[in-house]
């Protein structure tokens, strides 16, 4: 392990200059900016997508778009028609904390969207494959939602950045920072409310009292802390829901993928990762001459996975990746690697019903007035990222400082 920097946050931050850019200047961790080339199964071949716009890239990336699903024409007509209404939407399709994206958010689903659109089979494969390897199934959340994942990618060229070594550095620098008030291993029960404010939690038994209250649990749990949520803020918390995902990291020496590889997908294969070359966006986690795999699956996949041992969800992972193995790889075999881990997320990205993010805009204004000093936070009340949860984090908290200053007066 000496030498390598192993984390399991989310890898993507938004492509702009955002909240999270900001805290990770004052907390003075560097970052680095990566263009991602990807290489994709499709049909039994693997192609390659790389986010440069040159003239000679499209030309070289041609059997990519023809394996892809583009260039048929009903996959050119609908494929442009996806394409032109995300950059005419750009303002909205984004992670920034300042987004709009509630504004665009309805009651349609992501596959409805894509049916509306007439986008064929094999196009809508390679549209929801990335999203469904990662989140799950993409096609009950809001249209919006989902297309911002695709608009944030596309709009930036596929250049995403992170802290130079992992988004846990930026974990571990806040709760650094917040030492003296963090209480690790102590879990919440419950936020107590008496006549219409929070008045403190109950934490391991103990009561402690406050005179306001952030609750930033995932948005499935927040209902179970607070009972007494006024209705409308119950129903806006239902829409809410979270992909589950399990992963395995593999220190290697070398590069397990082909040269310049970013990563490999397997939109057609329920059982196969995806894989990531992390060493390849982000050097310094990993010492010169060695490189980290990571393996990465959803869905129903994930879930099935979860029960097992650790050996065994990386045997059944690796063997899934080498049936089909890019050319020029070199993916470990069972029994090699550095060191190896595995992690297990019962509730990973937040992907939500159609409206979530509309509902859940509404909630402030509905707390007001019922509980007045409960604010909520976290990926759910923003925009589901690390930029909308450090968002509404940073927002809450300047909320709480106001209305203490307030009262005190």
């Amino acid at each position: 392990m000496d030498g390598f920097s192993v984390d399991m946050g989310a890898f993507v931050f938004t492509a702009t200059y955002d909240t999270a850019f900001r805290i990770c200047e004052e907390l003075g961790l560097p970052l680095v900016r990566s263009q991602m080339k990807f290489g994709h199964l499709r049909g039994g071949r693997w192609v390659t997508t790389s986010p440069e716009g040159s003239l000679g890239s499209f030309v070289r990336q041609l059997p990519a778009a023809i394996a892809l699903g583009f260039m048929s024409p009903a996959g050119f007509r609908s494929g442009t028609k996806v394409m032109r209404q995300i950059h005419r939407q750009a303002d909205y399709m984004s992670f920034a904390g300042d987004s709009p994206l509630a504004e665009i958010d309805d009651d349609e689903s992501f596959g409805d969207y894509l049916q509306r659109l007439g986008v064929p089979h094999k196009l809508q494969v390679t549209l929801t494959g990335p999203l469904k390897m990662v989140l799950g199934n993409p096609r009950p959340a809001g249209q919006a939602l989902m297309r911002a994942y695709i608009g944030e990618t596309m709009l930036s060229g596929g250049a995403v950045s992170m802290p130079e070594r992992g988004i846990g550095s930026l974990s571990a620098a806040l709760a650094a920072k917040c030492a003296e008030a963090i209480r690790v291993d102590t879990p919440v029960s419950r936020i107590v409310v008496a006549d219409g404010k929070a008045t403190g939690v109950i934490a391991d038994g103990e009561t402690i009292d406050a005179d306001a209250v952030i609750c930033a649990v995932p948005g499935t749990k927040v209902a179970d802390l607070v009972p007494e949520l006024p209705a409308p803020v119950q129903r806006a918390l239902g829409t809410i829901n979270y992909s589950t995902g399990c992963r395995v990291v593999i220190g290697v020496e070398g590069s397990p993928l082909p040269e310049g590889w970013h990563g490999a997908l397997y939109p057609e294969d329920d059982d196969a990762p995806l894989l990531m070359d992390r060493s390849k966006f982000l050097p310094a986690c990993a010492p010169p001459g060695k490189s980290i795999l990571d393996l990465l699956i959803g869905r129903d996949r994930a879930k099935e996975l979860i029960p097992l041992d650790d050996e065994t969800i990386k045997r059944e992972l690796l063997a899934a990746a080498r049936r089909n193995a890019p050319p020029g790889s070199a993916l470990p075999g069972d029994d090699e690697g550095v060191f190896f881990r595995v992690y297990r997320w019962e509730e990973a990205l937040c992907m939500g019903l159609p409206g979530m993010l509309a509902a859940l805009a509404d909630v402030p204004g509905q707390l007001a007035g019922n509980i007045d000093n409960l604010f909520l936070a976290g990926d759910y009340m923003g925009i589901p990222s690390v930029n909308g949860a450090l968002s509404t984090g940073e927002s809450t908290a300047n909320q709480v400082a106001d209305l203490l200053t307030s009262t005190a007066r």
